[in-house]
C-alpha cells in the first residue's frame, strides 16, 4: 500500500535545492562582498540556534514550574483549610519562647535523668507542633519563589524570541542583498515565492445572487414602464 505524499516534502525540497544552488553560486564568487555576507550569515545563524536551544530549555523549565506552582498551590489551600481560625500560626511566638525556655533550662540546671527526658519529650511535642504551624508559612514561601521563577523563565523566553526575530530579519536582509550580487533574484522556486490567496467560492455564488436579483428586478420593472 502506498502512502500518499507528505504536504510540505516537495516546498522543502525546493528550498534545498535554491540553498544548494545559492551555497554553490557562493564558492564559486570572487566577490569579497559576497564573502563578507557569507561570514554574517554564518554568524548570525549561530547566534539564532543558541537562541532557539535556550527557549527549548526556558521552555521545559518553565513548564516544570507552572506544575509545580498548581502543586504547591493544592497543598497550600489543604493546609490552609487546616487552620482557619489561625490559632496555629497564632501560637508560634509562644511556642518558640517556650522552647527557648525548656532548652535553657537543660543546659543550666541539674535535673534528674528523668526530668531531663520529660523536658526532652515536651521540646519535642513543641517542635512537632512549630513544625505543624509553619507549613503553610514554607508553602506561602514556596509559592512565591516559584511565582519569580515562572516570571524569569517568560521574560528571558520573550527576549529570546525577540532576537530570534531580529535574527530572522537580518538573515532576510542579507540573503537578499547576497542573491543581488550572485544574480540569482530571479531563480527563486515558485514554491518558495508567496502565493496568491483565492478568492473564497462563496463570495463568487453571492455576486452571481446578487446579479441574478439585478436583473429579475429588471425585468419586473420593464411591464409597469410598458404599461405607463
Amino acid at each position: 500500500m502506498q502512502h500518499a505524499p507528505i504536504k510540505g516534502n516537495a516546498r522543502q525540497q525546493d528550498r534545498q535545492s535554491f540553498s544548494q544552488m545559492l551555497n554553490a553560486a557562493i564558492k564559486d564568487s570572487s566577490d569579497p562582498e559576497v564573502a563578507r555576507l557569507k561570514t554574517e550569515i554564518d554568524s548570525v545563524k549561530r547566534q539564532r540556534s543558541d537562541a532557539i536551544a535556550k527557549v527549548k530549555e526556558n521552555r521545559r523549565r518553565l513548564g516544570y514550574k507552572e506544575a509545580e506552582a498548581v502543586a504547591v498551590a493544592k497543598l497550600l489551600e489543604i493546609e490552609k483549610a487546616k487552620d482557619k481560625d489561625n490559632s496555629k500560626r497564632k501560637r508560634i511566638g509562644y511556642l518558640k519562647r517556650l522552647k527557648n525556655k525548656l532548652e535553657f533550662k537543660i543546659s543550666t540546671e541539674a535535673t534528674s535523668l528523668a526530668a531531663e527526658k520529660e523536658l526532652v519529650r515536651q521540646i519535642a511535642e513543641i517542635n512537632k507542633e512549630l513544625g505543624e504551624a509553619y507549613k503553610a508559612i514554607r508553602l506561602e514561601r514556596k509559592s512565591e519563589f516559584v511565582k519569580k521563577d515562572i516570571e524569569t523563565y517568560r521574560a528571558t523566553m520573550f527576549e529570546l524570541e525577540t532576537k530570534i526575530t531580529e535574527y530572522d530579519k537580518k538573515l532576510d536582509e542579507f540573503y537578499g542583498r547576497l542573491r543581488k550580487l550572485l544574480g540569482m533574484d530571479g531563480r527563486m522556486s515558485r514554491r518558495e515565492q508567496p502565493q496568491k490567496r483565492k478568492a473564497p467560492a462563496l463570495a463568487v455564488s453571492q455576486e452571481i445572487n446578487l446579479e441574478d436579483i439585478a436583473v429579475i428586478k429588471k425585468k419586473d420593472k420593464k411591464p409597469k414602464e410598458e404599461d405607463a
